[in-house]
């Protein structure tokens, strides 16, 4: 039988002490886009039960601090918490890695210059020059896949550095600026960006081997009629040798704006995986000791915006405060306090009057103490909390017959930062004068004073006081 009371008292144990260390779940999202701030209460499975308007967290809580839309190629984030126990020193806090590996994106595998691209004018041919026909077409088609390159490559850039825009807004802008350009060889990079891209390539592709062949033909074709027509003037030689010159030069310049356009497509195609793989959402969780929590959230820019501009200094963007009140958990300071303390009835001073009788009269007035008290009380919040105080005074009037110390006890209301500022009221016990010798007020004696026949007992009275708080101690 003992045993299965010892085992009885090991499960309350263990149920009790499952009661006692289980935590409440909150969630605080931020919204860079909307500036919206949520606190929200959660259940274990971490599922939203309800909002909070005005929140106060229950102490030891687990909090989920979730940012959101934060453009991690835009904008990162510098954090200073700052935890304020109003009354105990607490634990401190720090987020590490905010936004991580954003230096990855800064490489110099996506090093998107567009002053790279090449001038345009090089894919326009002379008239009247032999097979240019069939070359003005190829190279209008090349400029024109090369342009929209370019125009990818600017759109791609400025929404990503552009704070304000989510994932999605990024996204939906880069196809957009992907499909202006009407071309029948080309898929819509709605279905699919990255065979949009493959297709892209293939075409330059194409249209270098189709511009090498007609160049080179047209190049073939000058040198043979400067072979077989002997009789070409000195002019007419110098102006077939400047044709193959500046066919030779518009090679070189082909394959140069070529090279440079696949290039980008690789730099595109690798920019836009990071972009797909990225998180616009940062979630941190932390465990709520402290009283008040202040997180001022200073949102900067980012590395990679600060290395396209070639500033040295980024810049701050915005900052915001994200503020976190606690309440629960059991306070105790200490205060001075100047109480006014009144025993009534149970407090007498004794006379004895001209007819030789015993008289007395009530001590019913309020009586100045000096006190000192300790408070204790659960704490609710920042500016307002109910409790209780235990405390000793000494009276500081100039009646001999209402002194000693009192000892207070009662319940007080505690105001202002650290609550600091107290009122409290309650019973005070302390010595109050009583007759002897079993005399009693009414009795006649032959004796001229009581003093020698009264004594301090202690007895229940009541008080009121104001203290203010000098030490903490816990």
């Amino acid at each position: 039988m003992k045993n299965i009371y010892t085992k009885i008292l090991f499960v309350l144990i263990l149920v009790t002490s499952g009661i006692t260390t289980a935590q409440e779940r909150y969630r605080i999202t931020y919204d860079y886009a909307t500036e919206k701030v949520n606190y929200l209460l959660l259940d274990k499975n971490s599922n939203i039960v309800d909002t909070l308007s005005n929140p106060k967290l229950k102490r030891n809580s687990l909090v989920e601090l979730k940012l959101k839309n934060v453009n991690p190629f835009a904008v990162q984030v510098q954090t200073d918490v700052k935890e304020e126990n109003l009354i105990a020193s607490g634990q401190g806090f720090n987020f590490s890695s905010l936004l991580g590996g954003i230096n990855s994106f800064t490489g110099n595998q996506i090093d998107l210059n567009t002053s790279a691209l090449p001038d345009t004018e090089v894919f326009k041919s002379e008239a009247g020059t032999r097979g240019s026909a069939a070359a003005t077409s190829n190279f209008e088609d090349l400029n024109n896949t090369i342009t929209n390159i370019s125009a990818l490559k600017t759109t791609f850039l400025s929404n990503l550095l552009n704070p304000n825009l989510d994932k999605e807004t990024i996204m939906k802008n880069l196809v957009e600026t992907a499909d202006a350009e009407q071309d029948v060889r080309l898929p819509s990079a709605k279905d699919n960006f990255y065979v949009y891209l493959s297709k892209v390539e293939k075409s330059i592709k194409d249209s270098r081997s189709q511009l090498e062949n007609n160049i080179n033909t047209m190049s073939n074709s000058i040198d043979m009629e400067i072979e077989n027509n002997k009789d070409l003037t000195r002019g007419e030689l110098v102006s077939r040798n400047i044709a193959v010159a500046d066919l030779q030069r518009l090679m070189s310049k082909l394959n140069q704006s070529t090279t440079q356009s696949l290039q980008s497509l690789d730099e595109l195609r690798s920019l836009y995986t990071v972009l797909e793989a990225s998180n616009f959402e940062q979630t941190y969780d932390y465990e709520l000791s402290a009283d008040k929590v202040n997180v001022e959230l200073k949102f900067v820019q980012s590395e990679f915006s600060n290395s396209i501009d070639n500033d040295n200094e980024p810049t701050t963007l915005k900052t915001r405060n994200i503020t976190m009140l606690s309440k629960g958990g059991f306070k105790i300071n200490t205060s001075i306090a100047m109480t006014l303390n009144n025993f009534g009835s149970n407090s007498k001073d004794y006379f004895i009057d001209e007819n030789s009788v015993i008289g007395a009269d009530e001590n019913d007035f309020f009586v100045p103490n000096l006190s000192t008290m300790i408070n204790f009380y659960p704490f609710m919040g920042e500016n307002f909390n109910i409790g209780g105080s235990f405390g000793l005074s000494i009276p500081i009037s100039g009646n001999d017959n209402v002194n000693g110390i009192n000892f207070l006890f009662g319940p007080s209301m505690f105001f202002g930062s650290k609550s600091r500022l107290s009122l409290s009221g309650g019973l005070a016990y302390g010595p109050v004068q009583k007759l002897t010798n079993g005399l009693e007020v009414g009795d006649t004696t032959s004796f001229g004073s009581v003093d020698n026949f009264t004594k301090n007992v202690y007895d229940f009275g009541y008080y009121f006081g104001i203290s203010f708080s000098l030490f903490d101690l816990n």
